[in-house]
Parts: structure tokens; sequence; C-alpha cells
């Protein structure tokens, strides 16, 4: 955060909520201390001790749901939801003491980016920027800002680039500081769950309106490295599932697992399109992978989860893709062998461990997945 914009928080919240006078302060530290004892003390200086208190048990750990709710400050869920208001998961998984500090700050003399904070799940990690544009005419006539950067490990990042696209998020602007933007990125689970470094490299600050430039793009180069603490990210639960296939008519889909997070609910299928009246005797996949898309996204809008007597229709239907003709594909619970083909769906984030009845509806059966 704004160091001023912090100190001031910071100040309410000790007005607020630590009543102790200066007197009782000054007896307590007295009482504690075993070698200096000519100790004064000024309101100023219950503030600054109950500043150092907080930010040393903040960074970096895992902060009780009751402590962040009675506290309410800083990067916490309050002070998120004031910024990010429509998100109200976050800041639920805020409070719940998912949460990391990472306190980066680079600057260009244009723009002045610092990497705040990462959060989120395990399916969704979300990656918070502060930036502040010192163009004031610029900050002037936007209400948002537009970031792209690329969310990578190193191997990725230094050999692979053109490989992957970035990730991209709009700001919008501090509702006190005029010149400062907040932004909540997605980032990639892929390289955010493994507690190994991250490379967050800021490439781009785009604007809607630049009166005086006629510019809109920023190229910028910033980058940042970090590792997220398991605790930063709130658990998801995957469930492996065998033995439960759904018919469109002219695929059979073989559900394989389903990961339930906070954010979303993703259910990955196999099917195998060789010797199909949809293929039609092709081999290729690349051929046929319209028809097949079609049918997939036609028969996975009927679907239908239901947790606990309450419906969820799919959040979004994704596309298949399909191993060449001499690959085989084995993970830690599979063998794909050629010919098999993956695709995806989502539905609304559930709590998998609270819920007592898990239902998937599709093509008139049902199909009990809790």
């Amino acid at each position: 955060m704004n160091e001023n914009r912090y100190k001031k928080a910071m100040d309410d919240v000790c007005d607020k909520h630590f009543n102790l006078t200066p007197a009782e302060m000054l007896e307590k530290a007295k009482t504690s201390a075993n070698t200096e004892r000519n100790i004064t003390m000024k309101q100023s200086t219950k503030r600054s001790i109950i500043r150092k208190i907080i930010i040393t048990s903040a960074a970096c750990l895992a902060i009780t749901g009751t402590a962040v709710s009675a506290i309410g400050i800083g990067p916490f869920g309050e002070t998120f939801s004031r910024f990010f208001g429509e998100d109200e998961t976050t800041a639920e998984i805020i409070d719940q003491g998912h949460y990391c500090n990472i306190g980066q700050e680079q600057s260009d003399g244009i723009f002045t980016v610092t990497l705040d904070s990462v959060t989120g799940d395990k399916i969704s990690p979300k990656i918070i920027f502060d930036v502040t544009v010192n163009d004031e005419t610029l900050a002037s006539k936007n209400d948002r800002i537009h970031l792209f950067a690329y969310i990578l490990d190193e191997n990725n990042y230094n050999n692979h680039l053109d490989e992957y696209g970035m990730c991209d998020a709009y700001g919008k602007k501090d509702p006190e500081v005029s010149n400062l933007y907040h932004v909540c990125l997605d980032g990639p689970s892929a390289f955010m769950v493994n507690e190994e470094e991250v490379i967050a490299a800021v490439k781009q600050i785009s604007f809607d309106s630049d009166p005086v430039n006629q510019k809109f793009d920023y190229d910028v180069d910033m980058e940042y490295r970090f590792i997220v603490p398991d605790h930063a990210l709130k658990d998801s639960y995957f469930d492996l599932y065998n033995g439960i296939t759904l018919s469109s008519g002219n695929v059979d889909y073989d559900l394989i697992y389903a990961e339930y997070g906070s954010y979303e609910s993703s259910f990955g299928f196999n099917f195998n399109f060789l010797e199909t009246d949809l293929a039609g005797g092709e081999t290729d996949y690349n051929t046929v992978m319209d028809k097949f898309n079609v049918d997939w996204q036609k028969f996975a809008r009927q679907f239908v989860l239901t947790v606990d007597g309450i419906e969820y229709s799919p959040k979004e239907i994704g596309y298949s893709y399909c191993l060449a003709d001499d690959e085989t594909y084995v993970t830690d619970s599979e063998t794909v062998e050629a010919g098999k083909c993956k695709t995806w769906m989502s539905f609304p984030g559930i709590d998998y461990t609270r819920a007592e009845n898990i239902t998937l509806t599709a093509g008139g059966e049902t199909y009990i997945l809790k």
C-alpha cells in the first residue's frame, strides 16, 4: 500500500481497537522490560509499537479469520472490498488468512509499480498490483488502467516466452489517491502452487484516454521474483472419477476428475474420436475437430450441477484437444493413448468439504459425485 495511506489506516486502527492509554502501555512495558527501565511514551510511540507488531505478524503468515475480521485493515478483506467491491470471494479468502505480502516496488519514471500481494485459491491465484501514474494529467483523464504481465517460472520465461500469452486485468483508481490504481490479476496455477520461484514481468500499461501524448499503450519492463508459500492460497478439493460416462448420442465422454474451488469448479473429460460416426472414418483429429467441439458445446450447455439442492449451470465450456497418432500421455492417474481427446467445463465455485450431496445431471441421467 501507499505508505501514507497505510499509516493513516494504522492510526485509525490504533484509535479504534487498541484502547490502552499511553500510561497503561508504559506500565506494561516497564513490567516486561529486563534492562531498559527509563521509558517515556507518547501517543505516536504507542502507534509505532503497534504498527511494528502487526507488520511483523502479517508478512507472509496465515492470519486467523478472527484477527483479520477484528482488525479489518491494510490489504486485508475490508480494504480489498473498497477497491474490488464486486469480488466478495477474494475478500472472504483474505479474511480467512490466505494472503501473502510481497511488497516489491519498481519505477521507470512514468510509473511506479508495486507487486503488493498474492491471494486466491489453488485453482485461481490472484496477484495484486498497485500502480502509481506519475503523470498527473494522464491520471486525471483515466479512471482505470489496463495492465499486462507474463506470469511464468524462470525456464519458461527465459526459453519459451513466445509460447505464452500475457495475463491482463483492469485496475481501478483509488478513491482517495488520484494517481494510484489497484489491479487484481488472475495468475496461472501451474506456476504458483508449487512453492517455486515465480517471475511476474509487467510489460505494458494501457489507458482509455491519453489526450496529451496520444499514446494509450506504454511499454514497460518490470520483473518481480517471489515464491508463493502454501498457506497463501486457499486449498481446492481434487477428486478422481472412474466409470462415469456421459453420452451425447454422438460421443461418450468419460468424467476423469473434478477440482472444486472457491471461484470455480473445473471438470475434465476424455473421449475417443476414432471410429465414431461423427469422425466419419477420419484419423486426423484436426480435420474433424469443429464437429466434435460443436457436439460438446451443445451437450455440455445442458449440464446441471446440484449441490445440496442448489442447481448450478455451466460457467464456462472449453474446447477439445487430441493427441497425435503416435503420442501417449501419461499422468499419475491415467495413460491416454493416441486417438484420445480431452475437454473440460466449469461451474461456479462450491465448498466440497461442507457439501453433503453433489450430483451431475447430463443427457437425462443423474450421476452421484458425492
